[in-house]
């Protein structure tokens, strides 16, 4: 695409476009003008529904150029096509360009002379250019949901055409006693036109959306609900149309929350590609961050040329979002931190769904621990305290305490739950004291440290601590960390660290003084005030020794497992109870 002397566009070119091209750049560096460029080549309009305007939309220095060297004033844009519908009456590619000047608001065309007028007349009707822009009122979705009429109007499988005959017909043998009293009274023939194409009645209707328990139209919604939408529209329409359809969409991150606009990027990426060729504007990273092969990035920025100083819209194509980074300023320190926490909460959100998924499925209550071997351990130490009877409940791992608390927020913010008890066990460690630490707030289930997430449905708790524990936590002056691997006797531990299926390792942290950083040795310090047979309690546990240990604690004797007796009992009230 070239697109010389349009507005603050002197002269630029977008070679190679892709299936998503993103045009990166500050305010007023005349992001938006290239793509206003390109709805005047396809629609002969720069803004949606405005027309084309010369004086207006001319470059103010090509038009002080014309005007020192008495030439006369034109502007234009010329696209190169690729033949992507393999008709044999067009070259592979071809270049369509289209001039305006101050006496004519239709464009000149020019082609390459041994293409016939018809073939390129055809071919470009089978493109449909949309162009949305940055600001988007209720003007716009009247705008999309006549084009969605269209489309289903064009598409015999959807019914539309035979659905509004059907119409047409009811509401006329509805009325025709109003006719004949009509005729009589006045001596005319007299029936109710419905327009043909119902353009009015779509423009009418609207969207009806979910809010809470009730029904709410779309346009009643936050300007982000709405926004949502528009894409989708738009992609639907291309599914149900016979057209080629490109898209020109300004800002789409504009009224979203920073979580919205990297799933609306990801579904331009995966989904709206697929059927539309977009081109966009952003000062997101969420959008700026978009790569891959099937997408192409440039860097618009006002550039000075020649003598006269005069800035005009510059491009540049780049890849990576480093450069974006410099222009786009504080974006830059947001980046990568806005799509680390996204890519956590979409995390979450999937576990969440899993974990759902298993409570609907289930018949027992259900006991989310963090990780594979705590439910290992459970399930050996029931065996081993009550011999011969049956578990009570489920232990299912989750995936670590976040995920236990991403689903336990879930439940607790639902109206209705009527699914299996369930229950959140964390370990008495720094995470797992984190995420009980969220519903601290709430009640407590009877006499326990458990705590009510859900009356009747939902409770979380974290592993006891032995009165032993509290002692040394007191004496040291910290919470003393409960891992369950730490639930076992001084004995079984000091075996297991014997046999190397538990590696503990030490606690270091960076201490920092006026002058210096140093590494301190947290455990070292710590352990001097412990016991000999519990300075283990210091370390931690290296995670890959987990699933080994795991497999050994099956041997060690009924007698070392008391710890986990209190623990039972609690888990046991609360399914009796509820």
């Amino acid at each position: 695409m070239s697109a010389p002397y349009f507005r603050s566009i002197y002269s630029i070119t977008l070679a190679e476009s892709n299936d998503i091209n993103v045009l990166i750049g500050g305010n007023d560096a005349g992001k938006s003008n290239i793509l206003k460029a390109l709805n005047l080549f396809f629609n002969n309009e720069t803004e949606l529904n405005a027309p084309f305007n010369f004086y207006d939309d001319l470059s103010r220095q090509r038009e002080a150029a014309a005007r020192a060297a008495q030439g006369r004033a034109f502007l234009w844009i010329k696209i190169t096509f690729n033949n992507f519908l393999n008709w044999n009456s067009l070259p592979k590619t071809f270049s369509i360009k289209k001039s305006w000047n101050r006496y004519s608001s239709d464009p000149d065309l020019t082609y390459p002379h041994d293409i016939p007028m018809t073939s390129i007349g055809k071919f470009l009707n089978k493109l449909s250019f949309h162009y949305i822009p940055a600001v988007r009122g209720k003007d716009i979705y009247q705008h999309y949901m006549n084009a969605l009429h269209d489309a289903l109007i064009d598409d015999e499988k959807a019914g539309v055409r035979g659905a509004s005959d059907i119409l047409v017909q009811a509401i006329n043998t509805s009325t025709i006693d109003m006719s004949e009293k009509v005729k009589e009274g006045i001596g005319i023939d007299s029936s109710i036109q419905v327009p043909e194409d119902l353009r009015d009645l779509f423009t009418a209707l609207d969207f009806s959306t979910k809010f809470s328990n009730f029904n709410i139209p779309l346009q009643k919604r936050g300007d982000g609900i709405q926004a949502r939408h528009i894409p989708f529209i738009l992609d639907f329409i291309a599914r149900h149309s016979k057209k080629y359809h490109i898209w020109a969409y300004e800002e789409p991150e504009n009224s979203l929350e920073m979580g919205k606009a990297f799933d609306l990027a990801g579904q331009f990426q995966t989904d709206f590609s697929k059927e539309n060729q977009i081109y966009l504007t952003t000062h997101s990273p969420a959008f700026y961050d978009l790569a891959g092969d099937h997408v192409n990035k440039w860097m618009v920025e006002p550039q000075s040329h020649g003598s006269d100083g005069v800035l005009r819209t510059g491009v540049i194509s780049f890849h990576g979002e480093h450069r974006a980074d410099e222009t786009m300023g504080i974006a830059s320190l947001i980046s990568a931190r806005a799509k680390e926490l996204h890519e956590k909460i979409q995390d979450l959100n999937e576990v969440k769904q899993q974990l759902h998924e298993k409570v609907k499925a289930a018949s027992m209550p259900q006991v989310f621990v963090e990780g594979p071997t705590d439910k290992a351990i459970l399930d050996i130490a029931f065996s081993k305290l009550y011999d011969n009877e049956v578990l009570f409940c489920d232990f299912i791992p989750a995936g670590g305490a976040s995920k236990i608390t991403a689903y336990l927020t879930s439940l607790k913010n639902l109206v209705d739950y009527d699914g299996v008890l369930a229950i959140g066990l964390y370990d008495n460690d720094q995470a797992g004291k984190e995420g009980f630490g969220k519903f601290s707030q709430l009640h407590n289930f009877a006499d326990s440290d458990f705590k009510i997430v859900k009356k009747d449905r939902a409770f979380c708790g974290v592993l006891p601590l032995a009165d032993e524990l509290k002692s040394i936590g007191a004496s040291l002056g910290a919470d003393v960390p409960l891992p369950i691997e730490f639930m076992f006797p001084p004995k079984v531990i000091e075996d297991a660290v014997h046999d190397e299926v538990l590696v503990l390792e030490d606690r270091t942290a960076r201490a920092q003084e006026s002058e210096f950083s140093f590494m301190v040795n947290v455990t070292e310090h710590l352990s001097q005030d412990l016991p000999a047979n519990r300075k283990y309690l210091t370390r931690k546990i290296n995670d890959t020794s987990k699933r080994s240990f795991a497999d050994w604690v099956v041997n060690v004797d009924n007698e070392h497992w008391q710890a986990f007796r209190a623990l039972f009992e609690i888990l046991k009230r609360i399914c009796d109870d509820n």
